[in-house]
């Protein structure tokens, strides 16, 4: 008989303890995202179910600086389960619990990356974000025309086109905002 899904994190809850130890402390509420908290190391782990791609994400992060991150993925064999909820709920756990130790403490072994310091230039940071824009808008107009021209659907790239031509705009109009007022250009006059 299958166990309702609401036992889900409390299994799994219980394979994670055992493989990070008494070092972290446990989450308080068995509910997904699944918290871990290593105060000590200035460490969190969260685990939670990826439902779309049927498997499990863990992610470590700094407890003062959420933002420093890393991440790992563990995809279940699903085999005689309709889904990663069904998994969870009824799969052997414990069969897996040395696959899901060596990416847990890879993870958490792994330095989180160092702070990325504010840019000093808000007009510069603007710029760099408008070019990349621009880039990215430049490769999906070549591939929208790529595909016109081969008879591939292309409505998909052109609402695409649309967002991020939007999104380009939005940008281009802060950087206006941030340089001012343009000077007023005395060519041709006298």
């Amino acid at each position: 008989m299958s166990r309702p899904a609401a036992h889900a994190p409390e299994r799994f809850i219980a394979i994670v303890g055992q493989i990070v130890g008494s070092e972290w402390s446990a989450p308080s509420a068995p509910n997904w995202p699944v918290n871990f908290t290593r105060t000590a190391a200035d460490l969190a782990l969260t685990v939670y179910p990826d439902r779309k791609n049927s498997r499990i994400i863990f992610t470590t992060a700094s407890l003062a600086a959420p933002d420093r991150r890393c991440h790992a993925k563990y995809t279940p064999d699903m085999a005689g389960h309709d889904d990663i909820d069904a998994w969870l709920a009824d799969g052997d756990l414990d069969a897996v619990a040395d696959a899901l130790g060596v990416v847990v403490r890879r993870l958490v072994d792994q330095p989180l990356p160092e702070p990325v310091a504010p840019h000093p230039d808000p007009v510069g940071r603007e710029l760099e974000q408008l070019a990349q824009r621009a880039q990215e808008l430049a490769r999906l107009t070549a591939q929208f025309a790529a595909g016109l021209i081969r008879g591939e659907p292309v409505a998909d790239k052109a609402g695409r086109i649309a967002h991020l031509a939007q999104l380009t705009e939005q940008s281009a109009t802060r950087v206006d905002e941030l340089r001012g007022p343009a000077p007023a250009s005395t060519a041709g006059r006298l």
